[in-house]
């Protein structure tokens, strides 16, 4: 460089002898703009294809979100869909639940009968997240009318069993098939002639024909007794008990378990009779009452 003018520098070109090299005088403002742009194109070089990467990659982040956004608002509207079957489907269960507990005197269910909780609310307006959370909570609140269904369900099947255990053991159907005779009340007594209170039924029919237990039962006594000849008792339990006399015989002993049906014994005429007839009493809390009101298969004739 001239030390006359800094402003410029020389460059020398040539091989190693000094005679035959040669100069080019080139101005400082060249040298830094050749700099510059060499700088920037090395510069570019380096960070252009990270650019481009990151750029390439930010807008492949970009996409793949957008997608999983519209796939989870799909999800979420799918589920908000089946949650509505759901609760339609829970609010008839406790529906028919509170009406079985009415037919079997259950006065109060832990049951809840709430609506829908979305209200006819659009997912499709809330945020994926918000969505997330309204669909949580809703499924809380299922968790929760699903528990207290199974508390009733237990309590109705409790009550169910009940109720069956004491219509199974009432009396209601006719011990024997035949012809209604002396009828429970008062009446003139075959071999007195007095009048006198007839505490049971009389069903007459053929010798043999068999005696059948109107009630699931336990025997309590099978054998003679004074007038009513051949006996037997059957306990039903709730303060129900039948008598059966003039038995020819029976079938069963004391202490045995019958069901509704079974063959307890057959007609005959032991006792105090007339002729072959089963006396029938039906004995509610120690006192007689009259057995038509037990028999629903009111036959007369067979």
């Amino acid at each position: 460089m001239s030390g006359k003018n800094r402003k410029f520098y020389t460059i020398m070109i040539g091989p190693q002898a000094p005679d035959k090299s040669r100069g080019v005088r080139v101005s400082i403002n060249v040298v830094v703009t050749a700099g510059i742009f060499l700088g920037a194109l090395l510069l570019s070089g380096v960070l252009l294809p990270h650019f481009v990467i990151r750029t390439t990659y930010l807008s492949w982040v970009t996409s793949r979100l957008a997608n999983q956004n519209a796939e989870l608002k799909k999800t979420t509207e799918q589920i908000d869909l089946a949650l509505g079957d759901i609760r339609r489907k829970m609010n008839d269960f406790e529906v028919r639940a509170t009406e079985m507990g009415t037919a079997l005197g259950v006065a109060k269910l832990p049951l809840t009968h709430q609506a829908a909780a979305g209200g006819g609310l659009d997912l499709r307006t809330l945020s994926p997240m918000d969505g997330a959370r309204f669909v949580q909570g809703e499924l809380k609140v299922l968790k929760e009318r699903s528990e207290n269904l199974q508390d009733s369900l237990q309590l109705l099947d409790a009550a169910y069993e009940k109720q069956a255990a004491y219509l199974a053991s009432t009396p209601s159907i006719i011990p024997v098939r035949g012809l209604y005779g002396n009828g429970y009340g008062w009446r003139k007594d075959p071999f007195t002639g007095e009048r006198d209170f007839h505490q049971g039924l009389d069903i007459t029919a053929s010798p043999g024909t068999r005696v059948v237990a109107p009630a699931d039962g336990i025997v309590t006594m099978a054998g003679p007794i004074g007038g009513y000849g051949n006996f037997i008792v059957i306990s039903h339990g709730y303060g129900v008990v039948t008598h059966y006399g003039h038995l020819m015989n029976y079938t069963v002993r004391a202490g045995q378990r019958v069901h509704r049906g079974d063959m307890i014994g057959h007609v005959g005429s032991t006792g105090r009779s007339t002729g072959p007839h089963l006396h029938y009493e039906v004995v509610v809390h120690q006192r007689t009452v009259d057995p038509t009101r037990y028999i629903l298969d009111d036959f007369r004739t067979f």
